[in-house]
């Protein structure tokens, strides 16, 4: 059927457009049975990159506790140092805090989206 005999057969005020005949071919998503999606060689998975992350800001607060440790025992008098690791600490893990609310938000937002 060819596109003009098609229209002239369409009442006005009840086309529906048709998809063909054929019901639509379903299956499964090439690869979905991995689970995951694997990231291309050289690249770093998102969970690589937010253990990264995390494991910066643990090692920048362990390095903070342990250079005010020192200070409050007598074993450096470098306060400078002492407060620029404790306050390296405190931004790693107010942008931690940060992206744990991004990342939560992102979570809800996806959770209410209508299938």
């Amino acid at each position: 059927m060819d596109y003009n005999s098609a229209i002239s057969k369409a009442i006005p005020g009840t086309f529906v457009p048709d998809i063909g005949d054929e019901t639509p071919k379903i299956g499964p998503i090439p690869g979905g049975d991995q689970g995951t999606i694997q990231p291309a060689e050289g690249e770093k998975s998102f969970l690589d990159t937010v253990k990264d992350v995390m494991s910066d800001v643990n090692t920048k607060m362990v390095t903070a506790d342990h250079n005010a440790q020192d200070l409050a025992t007598g074993r450096t008098n470098d306060l400078g140092k002492v407060v620029t690791s404790v306050e390296e600490a405190n931004l790693a893990f107010q942008f931690a805090l940060a992206m744990r609310t991004k990342l939560l938000t992102a979570y809800q937002t996806i959770q209410q989206m209508q299938v």
